[in-house]
């Protein structure tokens, strides 16, 4: 429909800044204590640098194939229920919501699209 369109991959290795603005829209729970939706909700998070999530996450964070998204000042975050949400920067989908803290406090790690376009490209033939 008008208001479902399929998301636009990032061309070559094109990678988000940190700074940068994204948005994520999913059905997953608003705080620890919450149901999951059954509304979609959208947030605006800022992609932070990559030893974000290193200092967090240390041994699960790979810089070369994930991004880390969300400032803790402003605790907005994708959380349980999220995962595999789309990270939505410039109109083309970045990142794919992967996991977090278990309180939902930011920053939480996305797979970066850009690693994996070969694979995609590759699978996407056969179909």
């Amino acid at each position: 429909t008008t208001a479902v369109q399929p998301l636009s991959l990032p061309r070559g290795k094109a990678q988000v800044k940190p700074r940068q603005e994204c948005s994520v829209a999913s059905w997953g729970k608003v705080s620890p204590v919450d149901r999951v939706s059954n509304t979609l909700q959208e947030v605006e998070l800022t992609v932070q640098k990559d030893g974000d999530c290193y200092s967090h996450f240390p041994h699960h964070c790979n810089r070369a194939t994930q991004i880390c998204v969300g400032d803790p000042k402003k605790m907005n975050n994708s959380f349980k229920g999220d995962s595999g949400g789309p990270l939505i920067c410039n109109k083309l989908i970045q990142g794919i919501f992967s996991y977090g803290q278990n309180n939902g406090t930011p920053p939480g790690a996305f797979m970066k699209v850009s690693h994996f376009l070969p694979w995609i490209k590759s699978t996407m033939k056969h179909f």
